[in-house]
């Protein structure tokens, strides 16, 4: 298991803004537009708590909608992944990452939304989305790399509830194959990572891989024309 923590974010204020100019379609910000994303910067970058945890498993075979894995004790587990397991089967090893931006950030959106500043709640959760991509990126590429040490490639990127036929309750199991405890996260009743501005992923590495850049699943996500946060527009180039 790795825990890996980052000290800050490498985006500033004007990224943003731009970046919410852009989910909102507008062309050019007001006043108080301004004036709020520099204080959800300044106040919420100082709360951010952003950490990583990374653990990989051997994978031992493939079943329908399933792979089976190796604890490092020995055991062998099946995990679920649904119709879209094929993504896996080049897969030698799974790597199962679950990222976080922290709870204090999403208890000050909470005191913003008591105080019904709810422009200063929404610039405070553009910072922790846009932080959390940052350093989901940086896990990627950390993961990448770990991969080109043994001259292996990398599958896409799989996460519950953007996979088709793999539901929402998938974070539950990599909430504990990648011991999300370690970096303070909790489920809610409905399998939800507890603050909620985190997220889990699995990713297939091997030789049998033949792309060394882990990419995304979008291209099988219903919601693909709709969405704003598709990994083609944050990730970093």
């Amino acid at each position: 298991m790795e825990i890996i923590k980052f000290a800050e974010v490498e985006f500033d204020w004007q990224d943003m803004l731009a970046d919410s100019l852009k989910r909102s379609r507008r062309k050019k910000a007001s006043d108080d537009m301004i004036v709020a994303v520099k204080r959800a910067y300044d106040e919420g970058g100082k709360v951010l708590d952003l950490k990583s945890v990374l653990e990989i498993y051997k994978k031992e075979r493939d079943e329908e909608e399933c792979i089976v894995i190796s604890h490092h004790e020995g055991s062998e587990e099946k995990l679920y992944v649904g119709p879209r397991a094929g993504y896996l089967i080049p897969a030698q090893e799974v790597a199962v990452c679950l990222c976080s931006v922290g709870g204090p950030l999403v208890t000050l959106m909470h005191e913003y939304a008591k105080a019904e500043d709810y422009f200063m709640m929404y610039y405070l959760d553009v910072l922790g989305v846009q932080a959390l991509a940052e350093i989901s990126g940086k896990m990627r590429v950390h993961i990448e790399l770990l991969a080109a040490e043994r001259c292996w490639g990398v599958g896409p990127s799989m996460q519950p509830g953007s996979v088709d036929g793999w539901s929402v309750e998938g974070p539950r199991d990599l909430y504990r194959l990648g011991h999300g405890e370690e970096i303070e996260l909790s489920l809610n009743d409905s399998s939800f990572l507890i603050p909620h501005i985190s997220n889990s992923s699995l990713i297939g590495l091997g030789p049998h891989y033949t792309e060394n850049k882990i990419g995304s699943m979008c291209h099988e996500c219903s919601r693909r024309d709709k969405c704003l946060w598709r990994r083609e527009n944050v990730r970093e180039s």
